[in-house]
């Protein structure tokens, strides 16, 4: 991936709202790290998940 400034402010300011439900900040990180470059084992171990919920919100977030 490679997000804009404009387009990562959006997950990064995600994360730091107290009023955010858990899934859509993890959702959030996920995006971030993606477009981090980080390793697909990284990420699984980061936020405790499996590669379907990586490949299906990915899939989600590149329409």
């Amino acid at each position: 991936m490679n997000l804009t400034e404009a387009e990562r402010e959006e997950p990064l300011s995600m994360q730091r709202r107290r009023t955010m439900a858990v899934g859509q900040v993890r959702q959030a990180r996920l995006i971030l790290l993606l477009d981090e470059r980080a390793s697909r084992g990284a990420i699984m171990n980061e936020l405790r998940c499996d590669s379907r919920f990586i490949t299906t919100w990915q899939t989600r977030f590149c329409r």
